[in-house]
C-alpha cells in the first residue's frame, strides 16, 4: 500500500512540474511578445512625431522646430526632437547647442540669469558635432534627451542654436569652427 501511495505522489509531482514549466513558458512568451509590441509601437510613435515636426517645418516656412515648453518631474527625463530644414541652395551640415538663459524659482522669485550662472539642474544629452548633412529643402530631426536632477525645481528658460557649416565632404565640425548660427529659438523646461 505504501509503494502505491508514493508512486501516485511522484506522478502528481511530475504532472505539477510539467504544468509549471508550460505556464512559465507561456508567461515568458507573453512577456517577450509584449516587449516586442512596445518596441515597435515606440518606433512608430517616434516616426509619427518626426513626420509631424517635418510637416510643420514644411508648412510654416520655419527653419527650426522645438517644443515651446517641456514638463518634467524631478529626477526624470524626456526625449525631444529638434527639427531642422535646409532652406539654402546647397548641401550643408547642421547641429545644435543649448544655452541657459534664466530661471524662475517655484515661489516666483527670479533665479540666476546668464549662461555663466547656469545652476546645471537640467542636463541636455545630444551630439555636440555639426554632422547632420541635409540637402537643399531636406529636413530631419536631431534627438535630445533632457533630464532634470533631483535638485531641480521651477521654470527654466533655455535657447537652442542650430549651427550651419558648409559641406566639406564628410568632416564633422564643432559649433563655431567655420560654422554660423542658422536659427535660434527659446523654450521653457518646467520642473515640478
Amino acid at each position: 500500500m505504501n509503494k502505491k501511495g508514493s508512486l501516485e505522489l511522484s506522478i502528481q509531482a511530475i504532472i505539477i512540474i510539467v504544468i509549471a514549466f508550460v505556464v512559465l513558458g507561456l508567461g515568458l512568451g507573453f512577456v517577450k511578445n509584449t516587449f516586442k509590441d512596445i518596441t515597435s509601437t515606440t518606433g512608430e510613435v517616434q516616426a509619427k512625431i518626426k513626420e509631424q515636426i517635418l510637416e510643420d517645418l514644411r508648412t510654416s516656412g520655419k527653419k527650426l522646430s522645438i517644443s515651446s515648453q517641456l514638463q518634467l518631474e524631478r529626477g526624470s527625463e524626456v526625449v525631444d526632437n529638434v527639427g531642422v530644414v535646409n532652406t539654402g541652395l546647397s548641401s550643408e551640415y547642421f547641429g545644435v547647442s543649448f544655452e541657459f538663459i534664466k530661471k524662475q524659482n517655484p515661489d516666483g522669485t527670479a533665479g540666476p540669469e546668464g549662461s555663466a550662472n547656469d545652476p546645471q539642474e537640467i542636463v541636455f544629452f545630444y551630439s555636440s558635432l555639426v554632422d547632420k548633412q541635409l540637402a537643399p529643402t531636406q529636413g530631419d530631426v536631431i534627438p535630445v534627451t533632457i533630464s532634470a536632477k533631483n535638485s531641480a525645481a521651477g521654470n527654466y528658460l533655455y535657447k537652442v542654436d542650430v549651427w550651419q557649416c558648409p559641406f566639406t565632404g564628410g568632416s564633422q565640425l564643432e559649433p563655431g569652427a567655420n560654422c554660423k548660427v542658422y536659427d535660434t529659438r527659446s523654450f521653457f523646461v518646467r520642473v515640478s
